[in-house]
């Protein structure tokens, strides 16, 4: 009977001095934000992406309201990028480095970068895209046709 007073004992003493790690602990956390247009509009029903600043990948994905608000939920102590991408997957804004703590809510603001961009294109940027590419390509074409001659023929 000593033996086993003696062997509670030892484990009562063993597990009192255990740290008690509740279920309601949290070991994520989470990004709240909201999207606007630079005008200050919403950005309602926009996909939410969220990028490991460490891996680079999209780690989470969520929808902005019609008010354009948004809650990312369950993301792993880190830091993190938020891209708002509009209908067909164009990336219209991006956040600054969020960092997420276990049991807290990072909260930002991301903003279009141009309303012109917001469901489509800027004819501007597309004419700057297609005139750089063409520049590249002269200039790749003058290289590779050039006289090809020994100086010392």
């Amino acid at each position: 009977m000593r033996r086993l007073i003696a062997v509670a004992l030892a484990l009562l003493l063993v597990f009192a001095g255990t740290p008690r790690t509740s279920a309601a602990a949290q070991s994520t956390g989470s990004i709240t934000g909201a999207a606007k247009t630079t005008a200050g509009q919403p950005l309602g029903g926009h996909v939410v992406r969220v990028r490991s600043v460490r891996t680079g990948e999209v780690v989470a994905t969520a929808t902005t309201s019609a008010t354009g608000s948004f809650l990312v939920p369950d993301l792993d102590p880190g830091s993190y990028v938020v891209e708002i991408t509009d209908a067909a997957g164009r990336v219209v804004g991006t956040s600054a480095i969020a960092t997420v703590v276990a049991g807290r809510s990072a909260s930002l603001t991301v903003t279009a970068a141009s309303t012109q961009l917001v469901g489509g294109a800027s004819a501007v940027l597309i004419t700057l895209l297609v005139a750089a590419g063409a520049a590249a390509t002269a200039g790749v074409v003058v290289a590779t046709t050039g006289d090809e001659a020994s100086p010392s023929d």
